[in-house]
């Protein structure tokens, strides 16, 4: 059951920049975090899902750069809840599998995930708010400089994911 979470998550995930810019640049991303992320949900691999959301968080921001459309911060929050739930399903389903579960665990579990998905939630805001910001203020920023601050972005998020896997 824990998988099929998984999975759903996972097709969440790479819907987003699909729905950004479905074009051959991006669609080569989202194979790559794709098969990535797939490999993490069959083997319960935090790091192999964490790794399939970094490249996923790569495409979306290759699909914003190319597409450059209005702030959408429904979709920035969706990218950032689920981008934080999916290692988490994925840890919990690799420590529980096989194991028949109360649904006192579940609820449990349930509510420390809400409380996840709530930091998600204020973490995209807060981001989403800061790059509006960072957006009027450098106007003239070239491809490379955007490049490298995605990329950093990235590695930024996919690290501070793994510090919440590991406690």
């Amino acid at each position: 059951m824990m998988r099929l979470v998984a999975a759903a998550l996972t097709l969440i995930l790479l819907a987003f920049p699909l729905a950004v810019y479905p074009a051959a640049p991006v669609t080569w991303l989202v194979l790559a975090a794709l098969l990535t992320a797939a490999g993490g949900v069959a083997l319960l691999s935090v790091a192999l899902v964490s790794a399939g959301g970094a490249l996923a968080l790569i495409a979306h921001a290759v699909a914003l750069l190319i597409a450059r459309p209005a702030v959408d911060l429904a979709g920035a929050i969706g990218l950032g809840v689920a981008l934080t739930l999916l290692p988490l399903v994925v840890h919990f389903a690799a420590r529980t599998d096989g194991a028949a579960l109360g649904p006192g665990v579940l609820v449990s579990q349930i509510r420390d995930w809400l409380v996840v998905a709530g930091a998600g939630v204020a973490a995209a805001g807060a981001l989403t708010a800061a790059a509006v910001m960072l957006a009027i203020g450098f106007q003239g920023l070239t491809l490379p400089m955007v490049v490298a601050a995605a990329a950093l972005g990235a590695a930024l998020t996919v690290a501070g994911v793994v510090a919440l896997v590991r406690r």
